[in-house]
């Protein structure tokens, strides 16, 4: 059920959400540099918007690639449990990276 197909659409779904969240990001950024747009607006989306779903849909973009290299060095036998780890493993530095940010 959340095997490698599952994984497969979380990615390229999530890969399209970081790529507008990125650019967004940047405009943001250089909006507060470069006066492209206005600078407090800019500094608000920069610093309090964008920051949370760009970790999130990071790691969401990250699970594949973790998958995948688990999957390759041959370290779970079962890919139920290979996909449980990997979701796991994801799970917890998205937590702890969301933590940080608030802290």
């Amino acid at each position: 059920m959340l095997g490698g197909k599952f994984i497969n659409k979380i990615d390229s779904f999530g890969a399209w959400i970081l790529m507008a969240l990125i650019l967004s990001f940047v405009i943001t950024g250089f909006g507060m540099t470069k006066q492209i747009m206005d600078p407090v607006l800019a500094k608000y989306i920069h610093t309090q918007l964008l920051p949370i779903p760009l970790l999130v849909f990071f790691c969401v973009h990250v699970i594949k690639a973790v998958r995948n290299k688990f999957k390759k060095w041959n370290i779970f036998k079962d890919d139920r449990t290979l996909d449980i780890y990997a979701y796991a493993l994801v799970l917890i530095v998205t937590v702890i990276l969301i933590w940080l940010y608030f802290r």
